[in-house]
């Protein structure tokens, strides 16, 4: 397995993306946000507009020839698109953001942008440190709680963030057809990912990038 990951949901509707591993190639051009496992989404065109560094854990590129992404090493990432491909968000989903609901935080500003409603969403959710190692105390579980009353696992040792989000998302509005996943587990997969955990002070800082980009065609245009 070598360079970024794809999943069908995403690139059977043209839209260009990747899951980040460790043969991945940089990416110049995509536009990140200093991530601070919050709930801020920006569009791309507010960081272009204002030419500064802002820090967020989501990006929404509309009807532009933006990409956007996020970095992850553990944490969750999230691509997400319209079924036309004009409206794609990347989403950076640590236990704390994906606490705190980043992910629908970020398809209600998709929505809003693209004026289109969540039901219209293809998301697909990439690799993470998965239930298998995520062990987690009790103040995680109340920090889910406090904002996700109707969530719950019956092994609460290790908290499953594919889970979390996914119940978030059709919470959210977006079918369960819509959503995909790559069920990877970092931590388990060190030699494919930069796990923070899997690699501790070896890692020297390196994550992977996961990346989206509205789909346009061959002159450049947006659907």
């Amino acid at each position: 397995m070598k360079g970024f990951l794809q999943h069908s949901l995403l690139t059977s509707i043209g839209v260009d993306h990747g899951f980040g591993t460790v043969a991945s190639s940089p990416r110049p051009h995509c536009l990140v946000l200093r991530q601070v496992h919050g709930t801020q989404v920006l569009s791309s065109g507010e960081c272009r507009d204002r030419g500064l560094s802002f820090e967020g854990d989501g990006l929404v590129s509309v009807a532009t020839s933006d990409e956007v992404g996020v970095f992850t090493a553990d944490c969750l990432p999230v691509l997400a698109a319209t079924e036309s491909g004009r409206v794609v968000g990347a989403f950076h989903a640590g236990w704390r953001g994906a606490a705190a609901r980043i992910v629908p935080e970020g398809i209600y500003r998709m929505a809003h942008e693209g004026q289109t409603l969540p039901t219209a969403f293809r998301v697909v959710l990439g690799p993470a440190i998965g239930p298998c190692c995520l062990t987690v105390g009790a103040e995680v579980w109340e920090a889910v709680a406090s904002k996700n009353p109707t969530y719950s696992q019956r092994q609460r040792r290790t908290l499953d963030l594919w889970e979390l989000v996914t119940h978030q998302l059709l919470e959210a509005g977006v079918p369960a057809e819509n959503i995909g996943r790559i069920s990877l587990c970092t931590r388990c997969h060190a030699d494919l990912f930069f796990s923070h955990r899997g690699w501790g002070a070896r890692r020297n800082g390196r994550s992977m990038l996961n990346y989206i980009r509205p789909w346009r065609d061959d002159r450049g245009e947006p659907r």
